[in-house]
C-alpha cells in the first residue's frame, strides 16, 4: 500500500512521576506542563529509563549493582508528549505506534483517541479532533506491573519467582527477570511513531502461499489478496500482478468481484527458495496493481519465496520405536544447524541497531536456522528480510515462555489478536518456516508446578493460536509448543522427538547426554566465563576475582537478589565445570577465564558433532545461544560487547559443510565424515596422536549425508588431530578428545596449539 501521508512525529518530551504523585487525570498540554517533574528530551525509539541514563540521573543499568535499584521506579508513570504540525484537518488520517511498551493511553489535542495493552504488535488509532496547524500528542505510559496487579491470577495459572506479572500483560517476559537477562521493567515508546494516511481506495495486503511442488519443475501457488474500495462499483476495479526473479516471471489481471479474490497460478520451472546450503535463496520481486477504470489507484510492493514446507514428527519417542522431527524442504529432508536467537538487548530500543551485526555472526559461524525464543519479542521487518535473502530457517515462537498461562477470555482475545497482527506482518517470508506456540509451556504443564498435568489442556496453545493461523497462514506447520508434550507422553511417562536437553551438566559426555533419544534438539548449552577484558567492563574493580559470593557476580548471573534466588547456582555451576574437567581450580580472573571457555567450548563441539555424525537418526539440533542481551555469565558464545569466546570458534569449525569428526560408540573410536553439500565428496585424511600418524586413508562422502569411515582403538586419555582436504583442496583440521577427565590445563593449551584448529581464531 502506498501512503498519501507518512510524517514521522519527532520532538518527543517526557516526564517521569511516581504513582502516589500522579494527578487523576493527564490529558492536555496544561496538564503535562502542570506535571512536577522536569522534562527530558526523550529518545523515540526510545526507554524512559535510558534517557535518565543519557542525563546522568541514573547510572549505567548495565554496570555492577545498578540495574536493582531500578526496581524503584517500577511504579512510575511516563508521560511522553510533543507537538506536530499537520497540512490539514482530516478524518482519515491515523496514529500508528510501531511499538508501545506496555499499557498506555492516547490523548490527541486533550481528547483520548485510544489505548493500548501489548508492546509486540503495532498499534493504529483514527487520529479523530487532528487540526490544521499545530496539534499536541500525549501517551501516557502507566505503571506496568500495577496494571498487572488488576488482573487476578488463579491456581490454574502459575509462572516461576519473577514472572508473574508476565502471565497477564502482553509484554516480554525476560523483562521481569529472567536467566539470560535482568529484571528490567521498560517502559516507553520503543519503535517509531507516525502520522499516517491512507488511500481511500486501495490494496490493503497480498499473500503469496505455494500449495505444492511438483518434481521441482511446476509450482502450485495461489495468491491471496484484499482490497478496500469502499462504496464504489467493484466492476470498476481490477488488480494486476506480477512476479520476477530472474528468467521466471508469473503475471495475471483480474476483474474485481470482491474486496477480497484468490487466483491459483501454476508456475513452470520456479526458482525455488531453499535454506543455506542446499540451494540459492531466490525470491521473487511481486508488484500489485489496483487499477480503476484502467487507472492505476495504489500499489503493493513485497518479496517472497516459493517453497514448501513440511514437518513430520511423531508425539512420542522410545528405543523400540524411535520418533521423527524433521522437517521437508521442497519435499527434501534438511538439516538443521542452528542457534537460539534471543533478544539482541534488555532494552529493545536498541535492538535494530545490535541486530544486523549478530545476524552477521550467524552466518560467519555456519548457521543454517534461527529459533526466534519465545521470552523476547518478535523480531523486525529487516531481520526476517534477512533471513528471506540469506536463506537462514526461521522458527518462530509465540511469546510466551516457561509458564501456564491463564486460560481467561481477555488472554484468549488478546493473544488471538496479537497471533492475528504478527502472521498478517510475516507471512509473506519464506523463511519462516515453523510457527510454535510457546516456549516450555508444556513442560511447565507437565512437570514444574505441581507435574503430571495435561498440555493438551492448554487451549491458548491447541485451539487459539491455531484457529488463527489456520485463517491466515494455512500452509506453514505449527508445532504447539517446544518442546511439544501430549497428554500421551504425560501419561505414559515417554520422551518427545523434539527436546531441550538441560541435564545436570557436571560433564558433557556424561550419560544425560552421551546417551540421549532426542531425534532434533531445539535447545542445549553450556557454560562459558566472558573475557577478563570484557568483565571489567561491567564489574567493579574490587569484585572482579573471585567468584565465590561475590555478589557482582550473582548480579551478573541475571539474579537480582542473593538468597534464594533461582538463578544464584549458575557461577557455582560454572566453576564446577571447569574443576571437573580439569582437576585443579584457577587462581586468577585470567585462567579463569580461560579455561571455563575451554570447557565451554568442548561441550559446544561435543554436541554438535554428536549429533551431526548421526544425521539421519538425528536432524537437528539448535544450540543455546549466539549472543548476549546484556553483560553476563551465560551460555552465549559472543558476549554483549561481541567478544567472541573460544567456543564461538570450536562452533564455526564444528559447522562446516563437509566436516570429519570422532565419537565414542561402546569401546571403539569411530572416525565420521559428514557432507552437507549437494555434491559427492572425496577426502584423504590423517589422524595424528602426539604428532605421529596412527591412521590415514581416503573416503568417499556422498552429498547430505554422514558416514562411519572407520574405527580406531580407544586408548584412554588422548589427543587426536584430524587433517583432511576435502576434493584434493586446502587442509583443514579437527580434534577429539577421549577418555574421562582430567584433562591437564597445560598439556591442553599445547595440543590445541599444535592441532591447528584455532588457525582460524581472529
Amino acid at each position: 500500500m502506498s501512503y498519501l501521508l507518512k510524517q514521522k512525529i519527532e520532538n518527543w518530551q517526557v516526564k517521569v512521576l511516581p504513582h502516589d504523585e500522579c494527578p487523576a487525570e493527564v490529558r492536555t498540554e496544561a496538564d503535562w506542563l502542570a506535571l512536577n517533574a522536569e522534562a527530558l528530551a526523550a529518545s523515540v525509539p526510545g526507554e524512559w529509563i535510558l534517557d535518565y541514563v543519557r542525563e546522568g540521573i541514573f547510572p549505567d543499568p548495565y554496570f555492577g549493582d545498578n540495574y536493582i535499584d531500578l526496581m524503584n521506579y517500577e511504579r512510575h508513570h511516563a508521560f511522553y508528549f510533543t507537538k506536530f504540525d499537520s497540512d490539514t484537518a482530516t478524518d482519515d488520517c491515523y496514529l500508528r505506534f510501531e511499538g508501545i511498551d506496555t499499557v498506555a493511553d492516547i490523548y490527541l489535542n486533550g481528547e483520548k483517541i485510544g489505548h493500548a495493552e501489548n508492546m509486540f504488535i503495532e498499534h493504529e488509532f483514527l487520529s479523530t479532533g487532528i487540526k490544521k496547524g499545530e496539534n499536541c500528542l500525549l501517551v501516557h505510559i502507566l505503571p506496568v506491573v500495577l496494571e498487572a496487579r488488576k488482573h487476578r491470577i488463579d491456581p490454574g495459572a502459575a509462572a516461576f519467582k519473577y514472572n508473574a506479572e508476565c502471565l497477564v500483560v502482553r509484554k516480554a517476559a525476560h523483562s521481569f527477570g529472567w536467566d539470560i537477562c535482568p529484571r528490567i521493567v521498560t517502559a516507553g515508546l520503543w519503535k517509531e511513531v507516525y502520522l499516517i494516511r491512507k488511500p481511500k481506495k486501495r490494496i490493503v495486503d497480498v499473500c503469496l502461499i505455494t500449495h505444492e511442488i511438483e518434481m521441482g519443475k511446476l509450482a502450485r501457488c495461489v495468491v491471496s489478496y484484499n482490497v478496500d474500495v469502499g462504496d464504489d462499483d467493484i466492476r470498476r476495479y481490477k488488480l494486476k500482478v506480477m512476479g520476477k526473479c530472474a528468467a521466471s516471471i508469473f503475471t495475471f489481471a483480474d476483474g474485481l468481484w470482491a474486496q477480497h479474490g484468490q487466483r491459483e497460478l501454476w508456475i513452470p520451472l520456479p526458482k525455488l527458495w531453499w535454506v543455506r546450503g542446499y540451494g540459492k535463496a531466490n525470491l521473487y520481486s511481486v508488484t500489485a496493481t489496483l487499477l480503476c477504470d484502467d487507472k492505476v489507484v495504489d500499489e503493493y510492493v513485497f518479496k517472497t519465496g516459493i517453497r514448501t514446507i513440511q514437518l513430520v514428527r511423531d508425539d512420542v519417542t522410545c528405543a523400540e520405536k524411535p520418533g521423527e522431527f524433521v522437517f521437508l524442504l521442497n519435499g527434501k529432508r534438511i538439516f538443521i544447524k542452528g542457534t537460539n536467537w534471543v533478544p539482541c538487548d534488555a532494552f529493545h530500543s536498541r535492538d535494530a541497531e545490535r541486530m544486523p551485526k549478530i545476524f552477521d555472526l550467524v552466518l560467519d559461524c555456519g548457521c543454517n536456522a534461527l529459533r526466534v525464543w519465545g521470552g523476547g519479542v518478535y523480531e523486525s521487518d529487516a531481520f526476517y528480510d534477512l533471513c528471506d535473502s540469506n536463506g537462514v530457517f526461521v522458527w518462530q515462537d509465540i511469546m510466551m515462555a516457561c509458564a501456564i498461562y491463564p486460560q481467561t477470555e481477555r488472554m484468549k482475545t488478546q493473544l488471538a489478536e496479537e497471533v492475528l497482527s504478527v502472521a498478517r506482518r510475516l507471512v509473506n517470508h519464506p523463511s519462516l518456516c515453523l510457527w510454535a506456540g510457546d516456549n516450555e509451556c508444556d513442560v511447565a504443564y507437565a512437570g514444574w508446578f505441581g507435574g503430571g498435568r495435561d498440555p493438551d489442556k492448554n487451549l491458548l496453545t491447541r485451539v487459539v493460536i491455531p484457529e488463527v493461523l489456520s485463517q491466515v497462514d494455512p500452509m506453514r506447520p505449527y508445532l504447539p509448543s517446544s518442546p511439544y508434550i501430549t497428554g500421551e507422553a504425560v501419561t505414559q511417562k515417554l520422551k518427545t522427538p523434539e527436546q531441550h536437553l538441560w541435564g545436570p551438566r557436571k560433564y558433557f559426555k556424561g550419560k544425560f547426554y552421551r546417551d540421549n533419544n532426542a531425534t532434533f534438539a531445539s535447545e542445549i548449552g553450556y557454560h562459558g566465563c566472558n573475557s577478563e577484558e570484557s568483565i571489567k567492563k561491567f564489574i567493579p574493580t574490587e569484585y572482579l576475582w573471585g567468584y565465590k559470593g561475590n555478589k557482582m557476580w550473582l548480579y551478573h548471573a541475571a539474579s537480582p537478589e542473593l538468597k534464594a534466588s533461582p538463578y544464584t547456582y549458575r557461577i557455582r555451576l560454572m566453576a564446577k565445570q571447569i574443576t571437573y574437567f580439569f582437576g585443579e581450580k584457577p587462581m586468577t580472573l585470567g585462567t579463569f577465564s580461560k579455561m571455563s571457555q575451554i570447557v565451554q567450548a568442548e561441550a559446544k563441539k561435543y554436541f554438535i558433532e554428536s549429533f551431526r555424525c548421526r544425521e539421519g537418526a538425528k536432524t537437528g539440533l539448535i544450540w543455546w545461544n549466539i549472543m548476549d542481551c546484556w553483560p553476563q555469565f551465560s551460555d552465549a558464545v559472543v558476549d554483549y560487547y561481541y567478544d567472541k569466546k573460544l567456543a564461538y570458534y570450536y562452533i564455526k569449525n564444528s559447522q562446516r559443510p563437509i566436516l570429519l569428526m570422532m565419537d565414542k560408540i561402546g569401546k571403539e573410536l569411530h572416525l565420521f565424515g559428514v557432507n552437507d553439500t549437494q555434491q559427492d565428496v572425496k577426502v584423504n585424511y590423517a589422524i595424528k596422536v602426539n604428532g605421529r600418524v596412527i591412521a590415514k586413508g581416503e573416503a568417499n562422502l556422498p552429498a547430505n549425508s554422514a558416514v562411519d569411515i572407520r574405527r580406531i582403538r580407544a586408548c584412554g586419555r588422548q589427543f587426536f588431530a584430524i587433517e583432511f582436504s576435502p576434493g584434493g583442496g586446502k587442509v583443514e583440521y579437527n580434534h577429539y578428545l577421549s577418555g574421562r577427565p582430567f584433562f591437564a590445563y597445560k598439556w591442553y593449551i599445547k595440543k590445541i596449539e599444535q592441532s591447528g584448529v584455532l588457525q582460524s581464531k581472529e
